[in-house]
């Protein structure tokens, strides 16, 4: 399992969020406060707004591939 911090600034951010997560064959979840959403559903990921940092949880333990796909949102 893989959790990383992402930055959620604007909508570009989630719109690249979901046009990631739609490639991915394994579950991912992102968190926020109480809030446990599919990013692979646009409609719940916009529920997010913008301006925050999620934690997005991913059942892989393939780093290479999660930083590949999601690598520009990880909050530094």
């Amino acid at each position: 399992m893989i959790k990383a911090y992402i930055r959620i600034n604007d909508m570009n951010d989630i719109k690249a969020l979901h046009e990631a997560a739609v490639t991915c064959k394994y579950d991912l979840v992102v968190q926020s406060g109480t809030k446990v959403l599919n990013p692979k559903s646009l409609m719940g990921i916009f529920g997010l707004g913008t301006k925050r940092t999620v934690s997005l949880v991913a059942r892989i333990d393939d780093k290479q591939d999660f930083l590949k796909k999601f690598g520009k949102l990880i909050a530094v």
